[in-house]
């Protein structure tokens, strides 16, 4: 596995067949390590709870899911029947990188030259994510960047409306917009 974390990391994806190898349930595993570390590890702002702060990480999981059958579908306008269990398995390693950004937001609190390699790490992190989906499912370039921002469209969503409902039950605080 570490192996082709690193050939992600190195743009060189394998088709998209051979991600069918990884169970569901070890990319769960992975995915949710990765939220649990996001939701312990990173600061989060005062006025949220780290109970809301981490719960909220965890929700990142059944979103990438989510996001994933989209993706799966949009496939199935280029005729490519791909399985929810290779491009979910190819989502989540190619999403290792974002462990990247935990030091950096730490270290971010003492210098803000790390504000800047956060951005550049996440924007790499995008670019692991779109070439990655692009090649090993040899889709077009356009296809691969109009399905990732229709997916990102679909996150957006999904946060909005989970945010919503931490509001309701009281985990988040009220937004309050300035009337200025």
């Amino acid at each position: 596995m570490i192996q082709d974390i690193l050939n992600l990391f190195k743009l060189k994806p394998e088709p998209i067949e051979y991600y069918q190898k990884y169970s569901i349930g070890l990319m769960l595993s992975v995915a949710v390590f990765i939220s649990v570390a996001y939701g312990l590890l990173l600061p989060h702002p005062p006025e949220i709870s780290l109970i809301a702060h981490f719960l909220l990480m965890l929700m990142i999981v059944p979103i990438v899911a989510i996001v994933t059958w989209f993706l799966v579908g949009l496939l199935k306008f280029k005729r490519k029947n791909i399985t929810f269990q290779a491009l979910f398995a190819l989502s989540v390693l190619a999403s290792m990188i974002d462990l990247v950004a935990i030091p950096l937001e730490f270290l971010s609190q003492f210098n803000g030259i790390f504000d800047y390699l956060s951005m550049a790490a996440f924007g790499y992190s995008l670019l692991v994510l779109l070439f990655s989906f692009v090649k090993a499912t040899e889709v077009g370039a356009w296809f691969g960047v109009l399905s990732i921002l229709l997916g990102a469209v679909v996150l957006t969503v999904l946060m909005v409306m989970i945010s919503l409902v931490f509001i309701a039950i009281g985990l988040l605080p009220e937004l309050v917009l300035p009337l200025a």
